[in-house]
């Protein structure tokens, strides 16, 4: 764990979600907080607005457009939001950095993931008021599905400490992908126990022996520690999650989505969206299919 980046808007889950950042900062060895805000707008992600080249200090070096007026008086108001959030004192022990563009939110997000090769998006997911409670909401669920690093969003504030007890739940398919060792990274991370829990559905009923084998087997193969091993029945899927982490009090979920979009997405919903949407844990979740093309990606660069 090397790179984290903070979205924000300058809310308080916002702030709650730099401060976790932070947190693992101060405990994990030589890790980089970027912290960014996006003016949301349909032109390319930038922090020049139009035909007027903006410095990080506000100022301009080309004369703004009348139509940039907007932008500008917001850049600045922005700006100053920005400053403010910086000044804070723990921040100077921290490698963490700033920026502010414009353009759509999720494009500029997975921009910074490629462009500093994050290993992590940490957001809050409620906003300022209603109209931004579901412009955030709509990028919160953008980057859950289609980011190409692992995402974990939260509503409350929670410290490093705090988190013990992490939940993973799987189908435990396709067990055999490398990517499923982020359970145990984060395990480590956290110096957590780790719930697996498989949830037992009528539509997807198994047999009790055969699922906890399964999980057994992965445990063993992949030399986890400090691990239990749960069988949870519920009516569906996502609702069987957050009761779970209700029930057995957890601290976190973690969570695999395959990002679906467009036609098939209306017929197979994502279970991590709807878990990110109703949990009051924090969830962290990552895209199988995204991860893999990034992997690939970087093979063919090297």
């Amino acid at each position: 764990m090397r790179k984290i980046v903070v979205p924000t808007d300058f809310s308080e889950q916002a702030d709650n979600a730099l401060e976790l950042a932070c947190d693992m900062a101060e405990h994990l060895p030589d890790v980089e907080i970027t912290v960014i805000h996006v003016i949301e707008h349909t032109k390319k992600n930038t922090v020049f607005l139009g035909s007027s080249s903006l410095d990080t200090t506000g100022q301009w070096s080309k004369k703004p457009d009348m139509n940039d007026v907007f932008f500008i008086e917001l850049y600045r108001k922005r700006r100053s939001q920005m400053q403010e959030l910086m000044d804070n004192p723990r921040f100077t022990s921290l490698k963490i950095e700033d920026k502010i563009m414009r353009g759509n939110a999720y494009q500029a997000i997975e921009d910074e993931i490629v462009d500093t090769n994050a290993d992590l998006i940490i957001m809050g997911t409620t906003g300022i008021n209603d109209w931004e409670e579901s412009l955030i909401g709509s990028t919160a669920e953008k980057v859950v599905r289609h980011a190409s690093c692992p995402v974990l969003t939260l509503r409350k504030k929670i410290s490093f400490d705090d988190i013990s007890n992490i939940a993973f739940a799987s189908d435990f398919s396709g067990i055999n992908t490398p990517f499923l060792n982020i359970p145990k990274s984060i395990q480590e991370y956290f110096h957590a126990k780790l719930h697996f829990v498989f949830i037992n559905t009528p539509s997807n009923f198994r047999n009790e022996r055969d699922i906890r084998k399964i999980m057994s087997d992965y445990a063993k193969e992949n030399n986890f520690d400090n691990y239990k091993l749960h069988i949870y029945s519920h009516f569906n899927e996502e609702e069987g999650i957050v009761s779970f982490i209700e029930d057995y009090d957890m601290d976190m979920v973690i969570l695999s989505t395959h990002g679906r979009t467009g036609f098939i997405r209306l017929f197979e919903h994502s279970i991590a969206e709807d878990v990110v949407n109703y949990s009051k844990k924090p969830v962290l979740t990552f895209n199988l299919h995204n991860l893999k093309k990034r992997e690939e990606k970087a093979a063919k660069l090297a």
